[in-house]
């Protein structure tokens, strides 16, 4: 271990609670001398106090240059040709008092700048709890009136000092409140806005009164056409535009990346499409006034609320349906109707056995197989969630996946899968299998999480296989948001040796520019660029993204391959995996297992 410089501090006995000599323990004890220590924990310095003898020695060794750090208090002068460092301030009736310590001319230069950068972390709030633990200690000496003077004067700041704290605190707690309930992208309030709202001004007898409608947007589209901040600007318009229909009795606010929501107070239902087409026509004008290569189109459901309609989350719930419905339907608005509520619960349901599903292990691992585009031979497979429901079979990700997003539990499904694909791979390994590789993809809230690495990086430590056979992949609309979290959680989990994958390249404008954000190692076409392979610019474009890829060093993976022409045209191509129903479909993992232990 590399042994420490020693640093000398000169202190007062006699400033209880913040610094004081106690002669039981024949050493200083308070405040200051707690921050020393935790500051000597975390550094190569480590502060003791000179000649700790209970003698207020600070003005004799600071003239002579024996210590780097001396205590000084409110009242006290000499510490002119040294640097100051404030611990405590404390607002008091005849002005703002601080307590510091004096670095002096001895002081090391790279002390200075860790204790500097030590104090300022700590923060007034941690320092205040120090006071308040260090004066419920009583130092035993001889001097009581001192003591008791201390203690009253300590008294003192420790109230100045909290009252002031309490203010900051309720004033960064409503801004926080005000931070929480707004949407960032638009200026309008959140889910917990409407929440709040909601339950402020709308009642058993007023109820009856209000819709609740959802406007949907497929912003994803946007995103993968146009990038985020046309994504972002489309949304501010559509904010804008709402605000103009919107009533001072209606509540508005964005409540997900997909929609809006309007509490709107309307004594006659059936006018709501007299002001919605005219809302929508402007919706739609945004792409032609701005010269957009993309359609911008929004879709309403509408949810007439009756007045045992208090969940306001299925309330919202079942006109985004609604919305969706309409937009699936090309219909400008729908009203929830008894077909669709129905639907609904049957969704409801399902959520109700998402909880049982995991303690029953009823959620399978799936492999799609990779082949080798020359040799066509097997060399990985992506990692597919089925749930095995006891009551409706074997459903695929689209049932139950949109219904985990919406519940907030689709981390848990990713880390679970992640598992799954753990376990597949120690197996191979432990059956001879060595070369099978296999990728996992997790959704954009898990990816971009701040604890991502430190989980996934704690399943993946628990196994042995070789870490290079394991690959995450980014989606492309994972690539719009977060972007420098995610970019050190990629980097934080290729230290274990895994590869990182973009996926769906290729779909819209911004995935060259993923390139240059992401350290990755390969990256896989979308289905929909090998749609178009056998067309003279869909193969042109595959090509030159196929030449990028292979110049930056990455492997190139095609999707959705689905036919022999596409095979013979990804090889002329020099693409390396492809994937695809005209080889393998997706099968249980102990099925593929028996495959690969059988080569």
């Amino acid at each position: 271990m590399e042994e420490k410089i020693v640093i000398f501090a000169a202190g007062s006995p006699s400033a209880y609670p913040l610094e004081y000599y106690n002669p039981e323990t024949k050493s200083f004890e308070g405040v200051i001398p707690e921050l020393y220590k935790g500051f000597s924990s975390k550094s190569k310095f480590e502060i003791v106090y000179y000649m700790a003898d209970g003698s207020d020695r600070r003005e004799e060794l600071l003239k002579n240059t024996q210590v780097d750090l001396v205590s000084s208090y409110p009242g006290e002068e000499g510490y002119e040709d040294c640097e100051r460092l404030t611990v405590l301030s404390a607002e008091e009736a005849d002005g703002l008092s601080e307590y510091t310590v004096y670095l002096t001319k001895a002081a090391p230069e790279d002390f200075k700048e860790e204790l500097y950068e030590y104090i300022s972390g700590v923060g007034q709030e941690r320092v205040s709890g120090l006071l308040i633990e260090a004066s419920r200690e009583v130092p035993r000496d001889n001097t009581p009136v001192i003591v008791a003077v201390a203690i009253a004067v300590a008294a003192a700041v420790i109230i100045t000092v909290l009252s002031v704290l309490l203010h900051r605190y309720r004033k960064r707690l409503r801004k926080a409140l005000e931070d929480k309930e707004k949407d960032s992208v638009t200026g309008l309030g959140n889910i917990d806005y409407l929440k709040r709202y909601a339950k402020q001004f709308i009642n058993d007898k007023n109820r009856p009164l209000y819709q609740l409608m959802y406007m949907y947007v497929d912003i994803d589209h946007i995103r993968r056409v146009g990038g985020s901040q046309e994504a972002d600007d489309f949304m501010r318009h559509c904010a804008v535009t709402l605000q103009d229909y919107t009533s001072d009795s209606d509540i508005l606010s964005r409540v997900s990346d997909h929609g809006f929501v309007i509490m709107k107070l309307s004594l006659d239902s059936g006018k709501a499409g007299d002001w919605l087409s005219e809302m929508l026509d402007r919706v739609r004008a945004y792409s032609k006034t701005y010269s957009k290569p993309y359609d911008t189109e929004m879709h309403v459901g509408i949810f007439p609320m009756k007045k045992d309609s208090k969940n306001l989350d299925e309330a919202v719930f079942s006109a985004s349906q609604a919305a969706i419905y309409a937009s699936d339907m090309n219909q400008e608005y729908c009203f929830c109707s008894d077909e669709m509520l129905s639907a609904l619960v049957r969704d409801k349901q399902l959520q109700a056995g998402i909880e049982r599903g995991f303690e029953n292990k009823e959620f399978e691992l799936y492999i799609q197989f990779y082949v080798d585009c020359d040799t066509e031979s097997i060399v990985g497979g992506e990692a597919l969630s089925r749930w095995n429901h006891p009551q409706r079979g074997l459903l695929a990700p689209a049932v139950f996946v949109p219904l985990m997003e919406r519940e907030g539990m689709i981390s848990r499904l990713d880390y679970y899968c992640l598992e799954k694909v753990c376990f597949f791979l120690e197996g191979l390994s432990a059956k001879g299998v060595k070369s099978f590789f296999v990728s996992c993809n997790f959704s954009r809230e898990t990816f971009a999480s701040l604890d991502f690495a430190q989980r996934a990086g704690a399943i993946i430590r628990r196994f042995s296989f070789p870490k290079e056979l394991l690959i995450l992949e980014i989606t492309e609309s994972q690539s719009v948001r977060n972007v420098s979290q995610i970019r050190k959680n990629i980097l934080e989990l290729k230290k274990l040796g895994i590869s990182m994958m973009l996926d769906d390249f290729g779909e819209g404008f911004t995935s060259f520019y993923d390139l240059q954000k992401y350290p990755i190692n390969g990256i896989k076409l979308d289905k929909n660029l090998v749609d178009h392979i056998m067309t003279q610019s869909g193969a042109t474009i595959l090509r030159v993204m196929i030449q990028v890829g292979h110049e930056l060093g990455m492997t190139i993976l095609a999707e959705g391959v689905e036919s022999r022409e596409q095979v013979e045209a990804l090889k002329q191509m020099n693409c390396d995996v492809i994937q695809g129903f005209s080889f393998y479909r997706p099968i249980p993992e102990w099925e593929a297992e028996n495959i690969l232990t059988q080569r």
